[in-house]
């Protein structure tokens, strides 16, 4: 009475974090960001947006906020504005909570590379949580199921050396 199929899928789907671009990203420390997490997110997905409420509880969290604005035309303006700006997860952070955005000033973007990214690893909706064991998670999660998944899925390390 075991899933054989999960743990295939969730092998097939392990992302190197390694190798994530990570300057292609928006990065967010909280407290002493031993924690880490790197989201796929669109500004006008209504699950990133409960993400994002639920990151912001976290204490101890470096985020790594890949822009994927595929739900149209306004996800796209949205994250070129947040991209654009002079301080970007304050800018982020102020899209995901629903303010309005000042105009997009033009500025290079990550965001068609993000998208081909995604579509590399094969990540279709939003948001997306890997993992720093390069696992991942598809739709939100609440405080207490984050914190528990950043305490299971830390990545392999080698044993400390006996004195």
């Amino acid at each position: 009475q075991k899933d054989l199929t999960a743990g295939v899928l969730d092998d097939l789907n392990k992302v190197d974090v390694l190798a994530l671009p990570l300057t292609d990203a928006i990065k967010v420390i909280r407290g002493k960001g031993e924690g880490k997490l790197f989201v796929f997110s669109d500004p006008d997905c209504p699950y990133c947006k409960q993400l994002e409420t639920e990151l912001a509880k976290l204490d101890n969290l470096t985020l790594y906020a890949f822009s994927m604005p595929i739900l149209g035309p306004d996800s796209l303006r949205k994250s070129r504005a947040i991209w654009c700006a002079s301080d970007r997860a304050a800018a982020r952070a102020r899209a995901f909570a629903g303010a309005t955005l000042d105009a997009v000033v033009e500025c290079d973007t990550p965001i068609e590379r993000n998208l081909a990214l995604a579509d590399r690893l094969h990540i279709e909706a939003t948001p997306t949580i890997v993992f720093s064991d390069g696992s991942r998670h598809d739709g939100e999660l609440s405080q207490a199921q984050l914190e528990a998944e950043l305490v299971r899925r830390v990545p392999a390390r080698a044993a400390p050396a006996k004195p």
